[in-house]
């Protein structure tokens, strides 16, 4: 299942229940009210979804209830990515065989690695996923940056798409331009609820958003809007989200949007845990001994 042009990519939550563990039923019911807002497709398992914070075998679950509660009715693009090449593959592999129409992987973290090294790990997910394979860049994260010159090798090494969670207009800017020089089919997304109206300008694809998990709405009325032409709506859409963004930045995003969507899904007779997992949430102090 293909994205259209301007798409909404929800960097997707994952809900717990009680005993801690993803919960399914919670997840299916918060997918529904996606789905029926408009959005273009899932990113499981991502940093939005507490991905690092998940086992492996959380995140293939994620992955797959993911899909099952997308039901075909939008694609799944799984984030899989880990420090490791083998790790990374493997849950790559996995995410493919339960549906998901195409794997993310952020760019390796926590060892240093050269460019050579990043463009192998991407060139064994394109070679193996058996599906399209998206970077994602986050140096706020990672502490690793990608160059707009390695993008564009890995463009022509077959990267179907790129995740951009720079932050960085500016460099935004340069990935397009790296994209246009590689002269191959690649889908470039913002990554920043911010700064989608000049991404889309910029004639990227669209926008993976954590936004979007509660603010589905205006976050798939402006790609719309763009699509049409209409700019002055397309400005007033984009102040919207930069407002909504501010606000959930000042309280803590992923607890806000859990806390968020919690309230939305309770309007529609759905329990939605708002739980999140350590460090994000204090841990209980150790009594003194």
């Amino acid at each position: 299942m293909d994205l259209p042009r301007c798409a909404v990519v929800v960097a997707l939550l994952t809900p717990y229940d009680d005993g801690g563990a993803p919960d399914p039923g919670a997840l299916r019911a918060h997918v529904d009210l996606l789905v029926e807002a408009g959005v273009d497709a899932l990113m499981p398992g991502g940093t939005t979804g507490e991905g690092a914070l998940l086992g492996d075998d959380e995140v293939a679950g994620v992955v797959r209830a993911t899909v099952a509660a997308a039901d075909g009715r939008v694609p799944v693009l799984a984030h899989v990515g880990r420090p490791g090449t083998a790790t990374t593959l493997a849950l790559a592999h996995r995410a493919v065989a339960d549906g998901a129409a195409a794997v993310a992987a952020v760019v390796p973290y926590y060892y240093p690695a050269s460019d050579d090294q990043i463009r192998a790990h991407f060139g064994a997910l394109i070679d193996g996923a058996g599906a399209p394979v998206y970077g994602y860049t986050i140096p706020s994260h990672t502490h690793r940056d990608l160059e707009p010159a390695l993008l564009e090798r890995l463009v022509g090494d077959g990267l179907a798409g790129l995740k951009d969670s720079t932050k960085s207009p500016e460099r935004h800017r340069e990935y397009a331009a790296a994209v246009r020089a590689a002269g191959a089919p690649f889908e470039l997304f913002t990554g920043s609820a911010g700064l989608v109206l000049e991404a889309l300008r910029e004639g990227s694809s669209g926008a993976v958003l954590a936004l979007a998990n509660l603010y589905p709405e205006p976050c798939v009325a402006l790609v719309r809007v763009v699509r049409a032409g209409r700019d002055h709506d397309a400005v007033a859409l984009q102040a919207e989200m930069h407002e909504h963004d501010a606000a959930l930045r000042a309280a803590g995003p992923i607890p806000a949007l859990k806390r968020g969507v919690a309230e939305r899904l309770a309007d529609r007779g759905a329990a939605y845990g708002a739980t999140v997992r350590g460090p994000l949430q204090p841990v209980a102090a150790v009594p003194a001994v």
